[in-house]
C-alpha cells in the first residue's frame, strides 16, 4: 500500500498519519492488500457507499467500542466523507496499536469525483 506522509487531495493533516490517494486505495483493495473501515455516520453511508467488497462501516461515534473487530493484521484505508474524521480515527487508532493503516486522502468526497466505484446505500 502506497502512503505519503503529507495529503495531496485535503488541506486537513495530523502529524503522523499516513494518507493513500483513491486510485491507490482503490488497487490496494481490489487487490486484498488491504481492507476499508468507513467511519462515516450512519445516515451518511444509508445514503451512499464505496461499491467494493471487504469495507467494516464503524461510525467515527462508536468506534471506541469496535476496536477488537478491527483487524490488526490487515492493512486498512479509513474513509470519511472528506478526509478529516478519517485522519483523526488514523492517529486514534496508532495509539492504540494499529501500524499499516492510512486516511483516505479527500475521502469519499474525492473518491467520487474521480468517478471511482460508488453504490447507493446499505439499504
Amino acid at each position: 500500500m502506497r502512503t505519503t506522509e503529507i495529503p495531496a487531495l485535503q488541506s486537513f493533516h495530523i502529524e503522523g498519519v499516513k494518507h493513500i490517494i483513491p486510485s491507490e486505495a482503490l488497487d490496494a483493495v481490489k487487490s486484498g492488500d488491504a481492507i476499508m473501515l468507513d467511519v462515516r455516520e450512519e445516515n451518511e453511508f444509508q445514503v451512499e457507499t464505496i461499491d467494493l467488497e471487504d469495507i467494516l462501516y464503524f461510525p467515527m461515534s462508536g468506534i471506541t467500542g469496535k476496536l477488537d473487530q478491527i483487524p490488526k493484521d490487515k492493512s486498512i484505508i479509513v474513509v470519511c466523507q472528506g478526509g478529516v474524521r478519517s485522519a483523526k480515527v488514523v492517529k486514534f487508532l496508532n495509539i492504540n496499536g494499529f501500524n499499516d493503516i492510512a486516511s483516505l486522502d479527500g475521502g469519499f468526497v474525492m473518491w467520487k469525483a474521480l468517478q471511482l466505484p460508488v453504490k447507493n446505500g446499505l439499504g
